[in-house]
């Protein structure tokens, strides 16, 4: 059969095919009325693009961080409790299936470019988490497992991001995707703030009062939390995608990538600021501080300090008393004028004794107001952990909160110590930038579960993968410069 035999066929098979489509599809949706069909083509779609997926690993990883940015708000949207986590754990398990038959087609083997400290650090700490699926304190080994499937599959993400952001087109390429997601993210969080929030998201706030409460600001209006789950993981993200924003500005070349980064961190400061997360001012201020600290033998860095320095006197000091924005920031700075921070510090300082006394904690998934019904008569039920510290103390106990905390100091340690050690031009800025969003990611895990919700872990990860991959991209980019 010719070529343009085979075409014709296939075009009739389409003709036939789509007809049949549409009336299955407006059936159901007269069915299942506006939401049930909203659901079924959005499924629909997903279900297809998951296939293609499936044959180009890169595509499927940029596929899963972007479905992640819009899951939260279709699911307020249609007004149903969707299974968010299942869609995402399952969206990065066809990642790493793609990357493993792409790996086995150039006869690859498993752990190439995974001989790192970092990939060592985190899986001792993988395994010890696995080990908590069987904690005697917990209250079932199937609430565990449900739970623990999280930290299992972002390990997935981790190894698929080592394997994919292999060189330094794809770097490059990571991050004109990732930040144009949060330039999107960072515009809809402004329209919030500017013109109000549709209806349907009122309608989701107002459906819970703990979310009233949690969103509620002094001037009876809300946080804002763009497509995202809620305005502490938006504000967190905006603030670390700011601070690679301040990096590039410095280093970028071309004028209309000058432009797009402007644009992106003017928006993502401002909707930082109109998120109302305190955690994201102090993880943004105190980024800043490690950018000069490492970058002070350049003139422009004593220039940006100078400016910085006193942006921050007048934001802190200026007479400025009407914007509720600012009132919040200012008492990012002033602890005894924070009152969740003083209510938190008090829940920390009640719960030390349960962590002494449970070297190995109460069993993954035991604390947090989500999981009262699951964890019904255990002693955490319900325990408002907020610090993502504070959770992995309780849950993994002390021992397991050690060995999260090497980890996370091999992290930086091995971050830092590629960026002095690189001799490339074109890699330097890329591994400031990393430094920076790790170190913030980490800081704000202090006092708030910062590295975990999606896709902020995906940035988060990605980060540490570009980190393992320095020595190799230094040795192929060495005589290059940043063309970001």
């Amino acid at each position: 059969m010719s070529t343009t035999s085979k075409h014709s066929l296939a075009s009739k098979a389409l003709m036939l095919l789509l007809p049949i489509i549409t009336v299955i599809v407006t059936y159901f949706v007269i069915k299942s009325g506006q939401k049930g069909g909203v659901i079924f083509i959005v499924g629909s779609i997903g279900i297809a693009l998951t296939v293609f997926g499936l044959l180009f690993p890169e595509f499927c990883f940029y596929y899963t961080i972007g479905v992640t940015y819009l899951l939260a708000d279709i699911s307020r949207m249609v007004e149903t409790d969707l299974p968010i986590g299942v869609v995402i754990d399952g969206l990065i398990g066809v990642t790493f299936l793609s990357v493993l038959v792409k790996k086995f087609i150039k006869k690859e083997s498993f752990w190439l470019h995974c001989n790192h400290p970092i990939v060592y650090a985190y899986l001792i700490y993988f395994l010890y988490a696995t080990t908590e699926i069987f904690n005697p304190n917990a209250s079932s080994i199937e609430f565990s497992i449900q739970v623990y499937r999280r930290y299992f599959t972002l390990q997935l993400f981790l190894y698929s991001a080592i394997q994919i952001l292999a060189n330094m087109e794809a770097i490059s390429r990571f991050f004109k995707v990732f930040l144009s997601f949060a330039l999107v993210a960072a515009a809809y969080g402004c329209y919030q703030e500017w013109v109000g929030y549709p209806k349907y998201e009122l309608d989701y706030i107002y459906s819970n009062p703990l979310l009233v409460a949690l969103f509620g600001l002094n001037n009876g209006n809300f946080r804002k939390f763009s497509l995202l789950s809620d305005p502490t993981a938006f504000g967190i993200l905006m603030a670390v995608v700011s601070l690679i924003c301040v990096v590039f500005l410095f280093y970028a070349k071309r004028k209309r990538m000058k432009v797009f980064l402007g644009i992106t961190l003017l928006l993502s400061l401002l909707s930082m600021g109109y998120s109302g997360t305190r955690t994201a001012y102090g993880i943004f201020t105190g980024g800043l501080v490690v950018y000069i600290m490492m970058t002070l033998t350049n003139p422009k860095t004593l220039l940006f300090a100078a400016v910085s320095f006193l942006g921050f006197l007048v934001l802190m000091f200026g007479p400025i008393y009407g914007n509720n924005t600012i009132n919040r920031i200012r008492t990012t700075f002033k602890f005894s004028e924070d009152a969740s921070y003083q209510v938190r510090d008090i829940n920390r300082h009640n719960i030390q004794p349960y962590i002494y006394s449970h070297p190995f904690g109460g069993g993954i998934g035991s604390t947090g107001v989500l999981n009262m019904r699951e964890n019904a008569g255990h002693p955490l039920a319900g325990f408002p952990t907020d610090s993502g510290l504070l959770r992995g103390a309780l849950e993994l106990g002390w021992v397991g909160l050690l060995i999260q905390c090497i980890a996370y100091f091999v992290v930086l340690q091995q971050a830092v110590k590629a960026y002095y050690n690189t001799r490339s031009k074109a890699v330097r800025p890329v591994l400031l930038a990393c430094v920076l969003g790790l170190f913030a990611y980490i800081l704000a895990h202090y006092t708030q579960l910062a590295i975990g919700p999606v896709p902020g872990a995906f940035l988060f990860y990605s980060l540490i993968a570009i980190i393992i991959r320095q020595r190799q991209i230094d040795k192929e980019t060495e005589n290059l410069t940043f063309s970001f």
